[in-house]
């Protein structure tokens, strides 16, 4: 299974973490990800909350492709055992985290999926951990590991 992570986030203060987790995964699949952050979308955060995603979404269009889960505070909210099934049986995956303004409704309705890890807002490092980890699990519970109990 391929899995691609795109996300745009300045800082990675979490590469501890995030490294132990795509090491784990790694045994059930290939991880990649991607920082799509650039200058045009830099620039456009600086000119508000509009224009930052209408750049977000034109960085992550190209990538809109095969089974692609969008995380959003508004998605759906899935125990464990149901995000493990919602990742059974795809060849590839696509997980989107939108920047700091967060993607507009017309774009999130095009995706497979739309997932909310909590109805709180958090910062992207947080969220790319928890994916990471809820990622992790889910294979665990395919492969009944112990992890999950």
């Amino acid at each position: 299974m391929q899995i691609n992570i795109f996300y745009i986030q300045k800082d990675d203060e979490f590469s501890i973490l995030k490294e132990k987790y795509i090491k784990l995964i790694s045994k059930y699949a290939i991880l990649k990800e991607n920082n799509l952050l650039n200058k045009t979308i830099s620039k456009a955060q600086n000119l508000g909350s509009l224009e930052a995603k209408k750049s977000y979404e034109q960085a992550f269009l190209p990538y809109k492709k095969g089974f692609c889960i969008v995380l959003d505070e508004r998605g759906k909210e899935l125990t464990s055992f149901e995000f493990a099934k919602l990742l059974r049986d795809k060849n590839e995956l696509n997980f989107f985290i939108g920047g700091a303004f967060g993607l507009r409704e017309e774009f999130i309705k095009d995706f497979s999926f739309s997932l909310s890890l909590s109805r709180l807002t958090l910062a992207h490092q947080f969220a790319k951990i928890l994916l990471l980890e809820q990622i992790y699990r889910a294979f665990c519970i395919h492969h009944n590991h112990p992890y999950h109990k």
